[in-house]
């Protein structure tokens, strides 16, 4: 069988599309965040789950958790990105928000138990952000992910505060953080 001329014009087509259309690999954005703001007004919290608490005899609490005092406290981003995915919690009635530096970064915020979102998955936020209300119980967590080795693990918050967010914490509790690491 002899291919003919206007034969190939599909295949090439086809390898030139592939060819412009498709991503190049990127490298992988290894810039930390840089939290400036508290994701929830500090005199509002009552009681806190610090990071590296013990859940249960084989999982420690992979973030800061926030209990405070009525269900109208709002939750702020903690400091610029877009928001990467936004789910509703498996055992809540409330939401989880993905938030990335950008869209290569081994960095993902997650802001858990949100309601009465104000934002959409790809906006831009910046510190101080309304994303929504405290979750179910008066309740919303602070978590920190990095991608190693594709594995993720959970960093305390603490080690991207600047000052300002350390020491807004610190006016709570200096219990925040029991360990550096953990696997969520």
């Amino acid at each position: 069988m002899k291919f003919r001329k206007y034969q190939t014009v599909p295949v090439i087509l086809i390898i030139v599309l592939i060819t412009f259309t498709c991503k190049k690999d990127e490298k992988p954005d290894v810039t930390p965040p840089v939290l400036s703001v508290t994701p929830v007004d500090i005199s509002t919290v009552t009681s806190i789950i610090a990071f590296g608490a013990n859940l249960t005899p084989s999982q420690k609490n992979p973030a800061f958790e926030y209990r405070v005092n009525n269900s109208t406290v709002q939750v702020r981003s903690v400091c610029k990105g877009y928001v990467e995915r936004i789910m509703l919690n498996d055992n809540f009635p409330d939401y989880e928000v993905w938030v990335k530096m950008s869209s290569n970064s081994i960095w993902t915020i997650i802001y858990d138990h949100v309601l009465s979102l104000n934002i959409s998955k790809n906006d831009n936020v910046n510190p101080g952000d309304i994303l929504g209300i405290v979750g179910t119980g008066n309740r919303t967590e602070l978590q920190i992910n990095k991608i190693i080795n594709n594995e993720e693990l959970s960093f305390c918050p603490f080690d991207f505060g600047n000052s300002e967010f350390i020491q807004q914490h610190e006016t709570f509790t200096e219990t925040w953080c029991l360990t550096d690491t953990v696997i969520p």
